[in-house]
């Protein structure tokens, strides 16, 4: 089953939904609020890529024939995904300063959530 199916979309998104809402509730500022959303659209978009590479790794792994697949293009995704994850929290910093917790206890709470709502495989 690819990877991307394996997610239960009826668990993730409203656990993602209130744990960040959970949190928004901790800032103190306009600014703060979009940090907080900012870097959870970005969470979000790095943990699908992610899983995008990891799904691509397994496929690799697991096949019985040679597979067509190009390294330059999985490591321009997981650069993609580091960039992506460092500039948001690198903004974050910028705008909240000490308070970037919020944001990056909400990035390590979204991967638990992603965690939890994987269906399990035989």
């Amino acid at each position: 089953m690819p990877l991307r199916k394996r997610i239960n979309l009826k668990i993730f998104v409203p656990l993602s939904l209130v744990t960040t809402t959970g949190l928004v509730f901790f800032s103190q500022s306009t600014a703060e609020t979009l940090v907080i959303l900012g870097v959870y659209v970005a969470t979000l978009l790095n943990l699908f890529l992610l899983m995008s590479v990891i799904q691509k790794i397994v496929e690799i792994g697991t096949a019985t024939e040679p597979v067509d697949y190009s390294k330059i293009k999985l490591a321009l995704i997981f650069v993609a995904k580091m960039a992506v994850i460092f500039l948001a929290l690198t903004i974050g910093v910028h705008f909240t300063g000490k308070r970037i917790i919020i944001p990056l206890l909400n990035y390590v709470i979204q991967i638990f959530v992603l965690g939890v709502s994987l269906k399990r495989s035989n």
